[in-house]
């Protein structure tokens, strides 16, 4: 759906320039300490499907905001705004749960994600991938700070 709403705003006759964000973190979002998937994982009721293999890519809500007011001046083109570091949801659930004072997420098996949330949960647990940041650093100097609760992770 996506890609092809990009495709028709690549081939219509105007300048355009379109923003690919990450997931939102930061102050009034669902990943804030206060937000609606912070409350579920301290319920312990977002869990590792699989392996954890999906590859999320982030944005802290403020960067997200630079780069929407950059947009104005840029280029035509594609940019993914999103941190410096897309990783697993093995490793940032975790490291999400430990910053909220929660316990660490459960595994659960594909084909019980399947039967209690469904084919996007499956997907956004093991097949998505990651994205990159390289175009809208060379262009307009991005520089998105980390994924704050990884900076406050154990060393593993």
């Amino acid at each position: 759906m996506y890609t092809e709403l990009e495709r028709r705003l690549t081939a219509a006759p105007i300048d355009s320039v379109i923003l690919r964000y990450g997931f939102f973190y930061g102050p009034g979002t669902w990943y804030a300490p206060e937000g609606g998937y912070a409350e579920i994982v301290r319920q312990h009721q977002y869990p590792i499907i699989g392996e954890g293999s999906a590859v999320w890519s982030w944005i802290h809500v403020e960067d997200a905001v630079e780069a929407t007011v950059a947009a104005l001046s840029l280029p035509v083109g594609v940019f993914d705004i999103v941190d410096d570091d897309p990783t697993e949801v093995k490793v940032w659930l975790p490291a999400f749960a430990a910053s909220l004072g929660a316990p660490p997420p459960a595994t659960v098996t594909v084909e019980e994600a399947r039967k209690t949330s469904g084919d996007d949960a499956v997907f956004y647990g093991t097949k998505l991938v990651g994205a990159s940041n390289a175009k809208a650093k060379r262009v307009f100097g991005f520089a998105p700070r980390g994924l704050e609760w990884l900076a406050k992770a154990p060393v593993r």
